[in-house]
């Protein structure tokens, strides 16, 4: 029995550090650390997580289906690997990648022109990188859609 209140002071303790939002989202009002709530030692979502479900899996992570990093909602939350987070965030867009990665040197538009006058067989890779400024690998690497393969 002084397990079970023990368990339950804890959930409301860690509960009564969120709000609840008209999304459903449980938004912690805590403290945070890389824009994720923080609670003792732990995110706040993967400490709910562990609290309801047990230890979370070697290379396993906690994913938000909200893509709100302060919701602790665990109707939210699903445990899932870093490839499984990744492909998530850029199906939806929350990657930068392309021109609004802020390191590229190349538009959309440009990597059209380089594969569009690579095709016309008058152009070799090592020409068309120096006519843009790159170096051939890159090139090699647009023109076989191993970069840049969302613009086609």
């Amino acid at each position: 029995m002084d397990k079970i209140r023990r368990r339950d002071r804890q959930l409301r303790r860690f509960v009564g550090y969120s709000s609840r939002a008209p999304n459903g989202c449980w938004l912690w009002n805590a403290s945070t650390r890389e824009g994720y709530g923080q609670y003792l030692s732990d995110y706040a979502h993967r400490w709910i997580w562990k609290f309801l479900y047990g230890t979370i899996p070697t290379k396993a992570v906690i994913m938000h289906v909200c893509d709100n990093r302060l919701c602790v909602n665990p109707d939210h939350l699903k445990l899932g690997t870093q490839a499984d987070n990744i492909r998530d965030a850029v199906s939806k867009g929350r990657i930068a990648n392309g021109e609004r990665q802020g390191l590229s040197k190349l538009t959309e538009i440009q990597v059209l022109e380089i594969r569009a006058l690579y095709k016309t067989g008058q152009y070799t890779q090592p020409q068309l990188a120096k006519a843009y400024g790159l170096c051939q690998a890159t090139v090699y690497e647009l023109l076989r859609y191993k970069t840049w393969r969302h613009v086609k």
